[in-house]
């Protein structure tokens, strides 16, 4: 072989050699969990789909509803469980982009912030972020009591609800209007809003990840 095949096919190989990893992977559809609609997310790509399993992926809830007032609002979701070429999340949580907190934050007003950990009835413990935003400024006894109240609404209602029923009241707002009415009590409010939310302890079921691989059956129906 002349210097020049033996260049070439040294090319060739570097060349097949960088686009194995990517010839390799497949492309999965992931799905948000069951309790928030089982809707579709994103597709990824991923070499075996062991590899899936626990990566996190953050999407706009307006990516979802495709309203344009959720455009704040990111949701995190994780990977528990591949079907084929199908993977299954589980919620990770949600938080509220800095230019949107900034922009509800006016000269004369006071910020309330309360932080408080909750759990489900079916066994979801979550650590949630609430802000609230008054009409005018307020002292520190009327912030304190605001945050009393608050904390109440949130570990009764989490309480009396499992994880579907919470985040369907958390995304439609119908738990921010909780909070406003309890907080107005204490001091006129123009705003209520769940600034985060983090899972801090998942139910055993949820712990659980599964791996069901592509069979030749899939593969022909696809």
């Amino acid at each position: 072989m002349s210097e020049k095949q033996k260049a070439v096919a040294t090319q060739e190989r570097v060349t097949i050699s960088k686009r194995d990893p990517w010839a390799l992977k497949k492309w999965f559809s992931v799905y948000a969990p069951s309790y928030l609609g089982g809707v579709f997310l994103a597709e990824v790509p991923a070499s075996e789909p062991q590899k899936l399993l626990l990566r996190t992926l953050e999407v706009s809830l307006f990516d979802i509803t495709k309203d344009l007032s959720h455009l704040p609002i990111k949701l995190k979701f994780q990977i528990r469980k591949v079907d084929g070429l199908k993977a299954i999340t589980r919620f990770k949580g949600l938080e509220l982009t800095r230019d949107y907190i900034r922009s509800l934050v006016r000269k004369g007003t006071s910020k309330v912030s309360a932080i408080v950990e909750v759990k489900t009835k079916d066994g979801w413990v979550m650590r949630i972020a609430v802000l609230a935003i008054t009409t005018h400024r307020i002292g520190s006894a009327q912030k304190s009591a605001m945050r009393k109240r608050m904390f109440d609404v949130l570990t009764r209602k989490a309480s009396e609800m499992d994880i579907g029923q919470f985040l369907k009241e958390v995304l439609e707002g119908l738990l921010t209007a909780d909070l406003f009415v309890a907080g107005k009590k204490i001091a006129p409010l123009r705003k209520v809003e769940i600034a985060k939310i983090k899972v801090l302890k998942y139910p055993p079921e949820e712990e659980q990840t599964t791996v069901k691989e592509l069979t030749t059956e899939t593969v022909a129906a696809s």
